[in-house]
């Protein structure tokens, strides 16, 4: 000490500290050398507590808890089970492992195993006969089948509207695993644990999905934001509200725990919206210009869905989880969703009266005649609403047999549409029931030109049939028309067919100025009744001749059969004077005449045979 008191402070400081750092060497050193042949702290092998214990204390406390050693059963349900060591020949077994374990440490390592654990595992420390296992295993009250209960996966609850989708917890069952349970259970043995908790070491077979599951959790998540949307469908003034009290019956987990969204529920859906809304093809109600209701049927103007694209989109819109308010896709719109939906802008084209009026909204723009498609080839003008395709100009109309340049086309039926028609000198009437176009609405020039100024496409064409209202143009053309017929009808004129052609006659006279204009075969009927005067006038000569003939027919027919003498001469010479002095028509009815030759002829002969006579005597 009196040494140390000699040094400075600052010696003395270095002495301490070297004593010090000696001190903690030494110690260091010896734990060094004692776990040379010890095992580390915190150091455990195969469970067993072996912290600072030599190879041989290891044996030694294995041997011992092996004697009497048993394994307690723990199952999820029901008593414990337990499992003795000396019926499965449970026994120890060292073979140079621990000691082999022991020269792997490194015992100047002590210190860092003060703050972790080592866990050895060996093979061959305990050996047990394995078929004594498995028999006793069998025999356990927690692997009888008939006891076990399946594990129920966590699902999703049933929709409920202010609720939404819940997580309804799995259930565990009691069914074992039994690959896990032999796994843990020698396990356990080997580290001559001395129970076995069959839940803790997963020895059940454990539903699929729990509540916890995260592919449930977002389902959930994800089912609830499609039930969120809310989608109201405007048609008009008419609304249609689509929320998550329907749209959760079409939704479902799909096995890959995804928002399922039923395709065919969807389209169901929108079908019947279209079902509901869809004005296309439906009869529509006109005020004509007439003063009556018309009902047009047929065509296909009209509000229409397109169901394609509007499933898909509403698919997208609900998986969005927003309130929206929209319209639907449509294939076709048409021009109000309130009253009639072509609106107050429409074309109306009446058939029968063969008059176009346009109305824009709500005032007439054009009123005119037409000439629609021929009705005898059958070419008719189709009836129905429509929806004007486009317009265009300077257009050459196509067809078998015909190409026909137009200054204005506007089609609203395939190849049906409104053009000029220049080479038609005139329009209305009748004129489409035998001379009519191929389909088209055939229209003055200016009048086709005038459409095509204030017409869209899109805009509705109503076509239609409305009898009695047959212009006076028509009504006249239809009555020329029978007249027209009705000369026609008479055939070789003879003096039999008199009748006929006065009442022909008494039809024609029967017709307005206006009529008689369309009567295109008058002259017929002027030859006819000439031809009939004509006839006449040959019939009353023809019986002048006859009357005038008629006593020489007699005379000569008093000379038939008669023997003819000489006497009889002046008799024949009176005869033949009467017949002289006939006219040239009444001799053509002596059909008689040849007994007068003859008789002539009989007097010539007797005369010679008397000159003869006389000359003999």
């Amino acid at each position: 000490m009196k040494t140390l008191k000699n040094l400075s402070k600052k010696q003395q400081g270095l002495v301490i500290a070297g004593i010090i750092l000696f001190v903690i060497l030494a110690v260091y050193l010896g734990f060094a050398a004692f776990f040379s042949s010890h095992f580390l702290f915190r150091t455990t092998i195969n469970g067993v507590e072996a912290s600072g214990k030599s190879v041989k204390a290891v044996e030694d406390l294995i041997t011992k808890e092996i004697d009497g050693y048993q394994i307690a059963i723990e199952p999820r349900e029901g008593e414990k089970e337990k499992l003795e060591g000396a019926e499965i020949d449970l026994k120890p077994v060292f073979d140079g492992t621990l000691q082999k374990e022991l020269k792997k440490q490194n015992g100047f390592a002590w210190i860092a195993s003060l703050f972790h654990n080592s866990k050895i595992e060996v093979k061959t420390m305990v050996d047990y006969n394995k078929k004594e296992l498995e028999r006793k295993v069998n025999d356990l009250e927690v692997m009888d089948k008939s006891k076990m209960r399946k594990a129920e996966d966590a699902i999703i609850s049933e929709y409920k509207e202010k609720e939404g989708y819940q997580i309804i917890p799995e259930e565990e069952g009691t069914q074992i695993n039994e690959e896990k349970f032999y796994t843990a259970l020698e396990k356990g043995i080997l580290n001559l644990q001395p129970s076995l908790v069959l839940a803790e070491e997963g020895c059940y077979v454990e539903p699929k999905y729990t509540k916890e599951s995260k592919e449930l959790i977002q389902l959930a998540e994800n089912m609830n934001q499609y039930v969120k949307s809310s989608i109201t469908y405007e048609f008009g003034e008419e609304q249609e509200v689509l929320d998550g009290k329907t749209i959760s019956q079409w939704i479902s987990a799909g096995k890959d725990q995804k928002v399922k969204l039923s395709q065919e529920k969807v389209a169901e859906y929108v079908a019947a919206l279209a079902k509901e809304y869809n004005t296309a093809g439906r009869s529509k109600s006109l005020a004509s210009s007439y003063g009556t209701i018309v009902t047009v049927s047929g065509g296909d103007y009209g509000w229409k869905i397109d169901q394609e694209k509007e499933t898909e989109a509403l698919k997208e819109q609900i998986a969005k989880g927003e309130a929206v308010t929209k319209e639907p896709e449509y294939a076709q719109r048409a021009n109000s969703r309130g009253g009639n939906d072509y609106g107050d802008t429409y074309v109306e084209v009446n058939l029968t009266a063969q008059r176009l009026h346009y109305y824009k909204n709500g005032s007439l723009i054009l009123e005119t005649d037409f000439v629609s498609g021929n009705d005898a080839k059958g070419w008719s003008t189709p009836t129905g609403s429509y929806g004007l395709y486009y317009k265009e100009r300077d257009k050459t109309l196509r067809g078998e047999g015909y190409a026909t340049p137009v200054s204005f086309w506007m089609p609203f039926n395939g190849g049906v549409g409104f053009h000029d028609a220049n080479w038609r000198r005139d329009f209305g009437g009748n004129y489409y029931k035998k001379g009519g176009s191929h389909g088209c609405v055939n229209m003055p020039y200016s009048a086709a030109q005038k459409l095509y100024d204030n017409i869209e496409a899109g805009c509705a064409v109503l076509v239609y049939h409305l009898p009695g209202t047959e212009s006076e143009k028509g009504k006249a053309q239809d009555a020329a028309e029978a007249v027209v017929q009705a000369i026609n009808g008479l055939g070789d004129i003879t003096l039999e067919r008199r009748e006929a052609v006065w009442n022909v006659r008494n039809q024609y006279n029967g017709l307005s100025d206006t009529a008689k204009g369309y009567v295109n075969n008058y002259n017929v009927l002027e030859a006819a009744e000439a031809r009939i005067s004509q006839l006449e006038a040959e019939a009353a000569a023809d019986q002048q001749a006859q009357a005038e003939a008629q006593g020489v027919i007699d005379a000569i027919n008093q000379l038939s059969g008669k023997e003819i003498t000489l006497d009889m001469k002046k008799t024949i010479e009176k005869i033949r004077a009467k017949y002289d002095q006939l006219s040239e028509a009444a001799r053509s009815k002596v059909t008689n005449y040849n007994i007068l030759t003859d008789a002539e002829n009989r007097i010539k002969e007797l005369e010679k045979e008397a000159e003869k006579e006389k000359e003999k005597k």
